[in-house]
């Protein structure tokens, strides 16, 4: 097992070749401690830094090359508002129930909830549950003090 504690932001100064893939959740991308498997079968560890995020691209220095991260499709809950009020009302309901938000070109998506999909629906909102990479914003995303 291929203990990995770096991430290496790919850059065109990488010459190693992709070696591997590993397909992760939101969820994973946020640990920066746990075992992982990649996609051809290699049982790999992380011991990154406290606070390590990990990003779509990402490489994970092995010897012989890289491992590429890619995203991992998600059961997510996709949602269609129709006009900024019925935007701002399923940003506020997903809101509420703490769940993570991703902003897409075409709505807004969340984790699936059974409960939330029910209750967009009872109101004629347009959800589905869709299998689909996510990666919703961060509640420090260009959050700064001066």
């Amino acid at each position: 097992m291929h203990i990995i504690d770096r991430i290496i932001r790919p850059t065109a100064q990488e010459t190693g070749a992709i070696i591997d893939r590993v397909a992760l959740t939101w969820e994973q991308r946020q640990k920066s401690r746990q075992k992982l498997v990649t996609l051809q079968g290699c049982a790999i560890a992380l011991a990154l830094a406290t606070g390590s995020q990990i990003r779509d691209g990402d490489l994970l220095p092995v010897p012989g090359g890289w491992i590429a991260v890619e995203l991992a499709l998600e059961d997510i809950l996709f949602v269609r508002p129709r006009s900024p009020q019925e935007l701002a009302f399923v940003a506020y309901q997903i809101g509420n129930r703490h769940l993570p938000l991703e902003i897409a070109d075409q709505g807004l998506k969340t984790l699936y909830e059974p409960a939330l999909e029910s209750y967009f629906r009872q109101r004629g909102i347009a959800a589905e549950r869709a299998q689909q990479s996510f990666t919703p914003m961060s509640a420090t995303s260009g959050h700064r003090h001066p």
